[in-house]
């Protein structure tokens, strides 16, 4: 499927609901379906964050359609790892300490 190009190539930043889940999402209908409320859709924090309070930052790299491929995916991963970076740096490290680690959350369930 041919898309217009965009007017930058630089990346852009969403701040919203991630969709969470066991299962791959390559179907437009699906996708549509399931992503009215959220930005994009993942798999690897799916067991994480039931049990644990964390910030999901996620590089999106394709549709969640037919059309689905991986060709984006180390671009999409760098920039989320360049936004991550961005962001501890920014982030105040008062109280860090008293928090609990994930260790700690994880062993008690």
């Amino acid at each position: 499927m041919e898309r217009p190009l965009r007017k930058s190539q630089d990346p852009f930043i969403y701040y919203g609901t991630i969709a969470s889940g066991n299962q791959v999402i390559k179907d437009a209908e699906t996708r549509n379906i399931l992503g009215k409320d959220c930005l994009c859709f993942e798999m690897e924090a799916a067991g994480l964050v039931n049990d644990f309070p964390c910030l999901v930052i996620r590089g999106i790299c394709d549709y969640a359609d037919s059309h689905k491929n991986k060709r984006w995916q180390n671009y999409a991963a760098a920039t989320a790892a360049a936004y991550a970076k961005e962001l501890l740096r920014v982030t105040p490290v008062r109280g860090v300490k008293e928090l609990p680690k994930a260790a700690a959350v994880m062993n008690k369930r």
